[in-house]
């Protein structure tokens, strides 16, 4: 290659590798943000399981194609493949650092794992971008995704959101290339990812539809039914074979990397039918009483805009794909099937999928990650068209709006990293028990979070011993028994420790099945039972000394202890509203601390339950 060439080419690469240098920065900082707890429920899970996964070689052929395999996970909530990609490069990690292959340190090769994954979403991303619109487009698709919180966040946890948004984004940019030139032979790689997207989570299933679309593409011709002279057409029936070929292969690589979801078939089926319950809500679980009264696709959306993007990019990726779905469906109407349908190949995933997963019952946030490069691919489009107007005024605004997104989202982005310049606020409060309980506490928990102080807590946080632990089972139902188990609990307890916000945001907006725990809430926060709140640690992103602050009290409508209440008064804020339950839980949850300063009884406590404890239920009899 000569000189000039290649100084042209490493000068055109600077640009995407300085976006992706940023990226891996921002989601390998503060790696060890949980001190090693290991608080995300999903990643403690995947470690756990993973570490029990073994490859004795060479294998016995009998065994491995037995449930009984050592192979087997023997779990299928998720696939299997971040199962064996865990535990595969904790080994190898293992052969250098040995402790990098145990339980106890294992998450950090996780974690290592998801932002390298997390960065190759921005990589492919900048290549379909400017496969689509050009190389401008690309690059600042890729610095919005970049700076997009959410995948900052997920990255720093091992669970599968990273690993399934990448394959996803993969899937996407070879249909798209398959599209452009059509060929057989490209549904091998087209196969490969499908298979390896469901061994991640079946939820990748609507890949069918842009895989579908893509083949579909191969054999139209290009502008208004004339031949595309740059594309070699596909007759309809080697479409329609590659269509096979592509789902024949999808199913082979599945099977490649999840293969007990068919050796073991019954426990396969069993997980993944639970998991659908849990997300369609027709199971009664506690953590998804959250989204009860929320509504479909309005919730998620309106909590991707606030907190996964923030409101520049969430609002701009929003107009701007509905932009381009709008320019796909003109472009079809007059005919010009290359062009409508090549922007309607991405299109067709953020429909499928946010048609799918926007109508559940659980709402997580992750659950969104998987259309979000394609938001910010929008944006970055829609954006560059508007700074390429002829108008002078839609040029003006087109800048003004490229910088308030791209610079809004980088601030965000930067505020949200102080969350992991920051001790885990569990940690803190956990210090501060150990610190200041004396001896002997009674110390009120509830079941369904994590108890405090840490129970796995070493060195001087390793206070957990000392105390007694009353566990107050909140999420059972209302009844007579549970009533005298609250008001016992009341009377025996020195202090009450709310872990975070799980239960008393969730409870009291279900008051008419939970009446008397709903009171109870209403009554702790007012500091009217004989306790008051002593201590609390929070975290939030802030930048510039700035805090964008998730309300936890008015939805619902709660009192605000009064500690709290003088504190962050004080401080200067932006108050955004809720926050979805998962999205402050696990790296930045606010745990509250009250401790009795007046005994009351129980005719006192009564009285103040007023209505909320009279005429409730008997306690369902108790199976033998």
């Amino acid at each position: 290659m000569p000189a000039s060439k290649l100084r042209n080419a490493v000068g055109r690469s600077i640009p995407i590798l300085l976006i992706l240098a940023l990226a891996l920065w921002l989601r390998l900082y503060g790696l060890y943000w949980d001190g090693g707890y290991l608080f995300h429920p999903d990643e403690r899970k995947i470690l756990l399981v993973a570490d029990k996964v073994r490859f004795p070689w060479p294998p016995d052929p009998r065994l491995l194609l037995s449930p009984e395999s050592p192979w087997n996970p023997r779990f299928f909530a998720y696939g299997s493949l971040p199962i064996y990609l865990l535990r595969l490069s904790a080994d190898l990690a293992g052969r250098f650092r040995p402790t990098c292959a145990t339980l106890n340190d294992s998450f950090v090769v996780g974690r290592v794992l998801s932002a390298c994954f997390d960065v190759g979403t921005v990589w492919i991303l900048y290549k379909l971008g400017q496969r689509l619109y050009g190389r401008t487009v690309g690059l600042l698709a890729a610095a919005l995704t970049t700076v997009t919180v959410l995948h900052i966040q997920l990255a720093h946890f091992y669970a599968v959101d990273t690993i399934l948004t990448f394959f996803v984004l993969l899937a996407i940019y070879l249909g798209v290339r398959l599209a452009q030139q059509p060929a057989v032979r490209r549904c091998l790689g087209l196969g490969l990812v499908l298979g390896m997207a469901l061994a991640t989570k079946v939820s990748a299933a609507p890949l069918a539809l842009p895989a579908t679309v893509a083949w579909a593409l191969a054999a139209v011709p290009g502008q208004n039914g004339a031949p595309d002279e740059e594309r070699h057409l596909l007759p309809w029936y080697r479409a329609l074979l590659g269509l096979a070929l592509t789902g024949v292969l999808a199913l082979i690589s599945f099977a490649l990397w999840e293969p007990y979801a068919l050796i073991d078939v019954v426990t396969f089926a069993v997980d993944v039918i639970t998991e659908s319950y849990m997300a369609r809500g027709l199971a009664d679980i506690p953590y998804t009483r959250q989204y009860i009264g929320t509504r479909a696709y309005l919730y998620p959306l309106w909590q991707m805009v606030v907190w996964s993007t923030g409101l520049p990019l969430g609002v701009t990726g929003l107009a701007g794909t509905l932009s381009a779905l709008t320019s796909s469906v003109i472009a079809l109407a007059q005919r010009r099937w290359l062009r409508g349908g090549i922007q309607l190949l991405p299109l067709s995933w953020v429909l499928a999928y946010f048609g799918t997963v926007g109508s559940f019952h659980a709402k997580f946030l992750r659950y969104m990650l998987p259309i979000l490069p394609l938001l910010a691919l929008y944006a970055a489009w829609a954006l560059i068209e508007l700074v390429r107007s002829r108008t002078g005024l839609i040029r003006s605004l087109g800048i003004a709006l490229l910088l308030l997104t791209l610079g809004g989202s980088a601030l965000y982005a930067l505020a949200y990293t102080h969350i992991y310049r920051q001790e885990h606020t569990w940690i803190q409060t956990t210090r501060w028990l150990c610190e200041n309980l004396p001896p002997g506490s009674s110390l009120v928990v509830e079941h369904w979070d994590d108890p405090l102080p840490l129970t796995q807590g070493v060195g001087a946080l390793r206070c957990h011993r000392y105390h007694k632990f009353l566990t107050f089972k909140a999420y059972n139902p209302d009844d007579t028994e549970k009533l005298e188990h609250l008001l016992s609990l009341l009377e025996q307890g020195d202090y009450i420790i709310l872990s975070s916000n799980r239960l008393y945001n969730t409870i009291p907006r279900l008051p008419r099945r939970y009446p008397l725990t709903s009171r109870y809430y209403e009554l702790l926060m007012a500091e009217k039972l004989g306790y008051e709140l002593v201590h609390y640690d929070a975290v939030y992103p802030q930048i510039f000394g700035l805090r964008l602050v998730n309300d936890t009290f008015s939805d619902p409508d709660l009192p605000v202890p009064r500690l709290l209440a003088e504190r962050e008064a004080k401080l200067p804020s932006i108050h955004l509203g809720r926050a979805d339950e998962s999205f402050t839980v696990y790296d930045h949850p606010k745990p509250l601390v009250f401790k009795k300063t007046r005994q009351l009884f129980r005719q006192e406590l009564l009285e103040l339950f007023g209505d909320a404890a009279k005429g409730l239920p008997e306690p369902a009899p108790k199976g033998d």
